[in-house]
C-alpha cells in the first residue's frame, strides 16, 4: 500500500526509491547552478512524472534536516542550494540514475527557470475594462522601460494568450514592435517566432 502510493501518478522507468528521489534532487539543484525552491524543484519533477508528490516532499524535508540543501533567500524568494555534503551526493551517484530521467528532469528545470526569469523581467497586467479587457506587456531594463505597450482585446482569453506568447519570447515583440513603428528592419534582423513553449498548461 505504500508502495503505491509513492508510486501513483509516476511513469514507467521514472525514480521511485527514496535514495533515487535524494539523488535526482541534488542533480537538479547543481545543474541549476541558482538556487530553486520547492516549488520550481516540484513543478519540473511533477510536469515530466518523475517523482511522487508525497515523496518528493518527504525527501526535501529529509534533505533539509540532514543539511544537504540549505535555506537561502533568492530575489525575494525562500528557495534552496546544496551544501558540500549535497554536492558529494550529486556527483557521486547521478550516474546511477537512468539517463532518460537526468535528460528529462535537466530540460524541465531549465524550462522552469527560464519562465520564472522571463516573469521577474518582464511583465504582463490584465486589466477588465467597461467594454473588454487591457492587456498591458512591459520590458523593463535598468533605467527607463525598454517597451511599455497596452492593447485592448474583448476576451480575457486573448490576453492570457497574448501573456504566453509575449513571456514565450518578449524581444520577439520588441524587435517586431521596433521594426514596424521606425520603419528599420535591418537593426532587428530576421522576425523569426522561437518554437520553444515554457508553459505546460
Amino acid at each position: 500500500m505504500e508502495y503505491n502510493a509513492f508510486t501513483e501518478g509516476v511513469r514507467p522507468g521514472s525514480v521511485t526509491t527514496s535514495h533515487e528521489v535524494m539523488i535526482l534532487i541534488c542533480y537538479l539543484i547543481e545543474r541549476a547552478g541558482q538556487p530553486v525552491s520547492f516549488k520550481e524543484l516540484n513543478a519540473a519533477l511533477q510536469g515530466q512524472e518523475l517523482v511522487n508528490y508525497f515523496q518528493f516532499a518527504e525527501t526535501m524535508e529529509s534533505l533539509r534536516r540532514t543539511g544537504h540543501i540549505l535555506p537561502r533567500e533568492y530575489h525575494g524568494e525562500p528557495c534552496f542550494v546544496l551544501s558540500e555534503e549535497g554536492r558529494q551526493v550529486s556527483r557521486t551517484f547521478e550516474a546511477g540514475l537512468p539517463p532518460a530521467v537526468r535528460e528529462r528532469a535537466a530540460k524541465a528545470m531549465e524550462r522552469i527557470l527560464t519562465l520564472v526569469r522571463r516573469q521577474r523581467e518582464n511583465q504582463v497586467e490584465i486589466k477588465e475594462v467597461e467594454d473588454g479587457w487591457k492587456v498591458t506587456l512591459t520590458i523593463t531594463d535598468i533605467g527607463s522601460d525598454l517597451l511599455s505597450l497596452t492593447i485592448f482585446m474583448p476576451t480575457r482569453k486573448e490576453c492570457e494568450s497574448i501573456r504566453r506568447r509575449f513571456l514565450n519570447d518578449p524581444m520577439l515583440t520588441y524587435k517586431g514592435v521596433f521594426a514596424l513603428l521606425t520603419g528599420d528592419t535591418q537593426t532587428v534582423g530576421e522576425l523569426v517566432e522561437s518554437q520553444q513553449d515554457l508553459f505546460t498548461d
